[in-house]
């Protein structure tokens, strides 16, 4: 489960990043990004009833929740990101999903770069 400082909770603000954010698609899922003033990144993840029945939409967000929690120390704090799952998600593996969150976290510039 992501820490309570790294959610995105309050819905203005998820309206806000679904508004005014930059958006990066992939087959898998669509996400968002808006700059914050915060030390911190936030995500909140959505998954409608495109994905399928509720047990489809939480198996969804279980999973992205998951992959975003171990690619945290890799991406750069200060922004708020809305992760949508799209349809093909819930049946998704694992692996699938990990390389569909790093590309979009990428294409996105959110990954820090590391030296060493």
């Amino acid at each position: 489960m992501l820490q309570s400082a790294n959610r995105l909770r309050h819905p203005a603000e998820v309206k806000r990043v679904r508004q005014e954010g930059q958006s990066w698609r992939h087959p898998l899922l669509i996400l968002l990004v808006q700059p914050n003033s915060l030390s911190t990144s936030r995500f909140t993840f959505v998954a409608s009833r495109f994905v399928g029945k509720a047990v489809r939409r939480n198996r969804a967000k279980r999973l992205l929740r998951e992959v975003v929690r171990d690619h945290l120390p890799d991406i750069q704090p200060g922004w708020d990101c809305v992760m949508i799952a799209r349809s093909g998600l819930s049946e998704a593996s694992y692996s699938e999903v990990d390389t569909a969150v790093y590309q979009l976290l990428h294409r996105a510039k959110l990954l820090q770069k590391h030296h060493g």
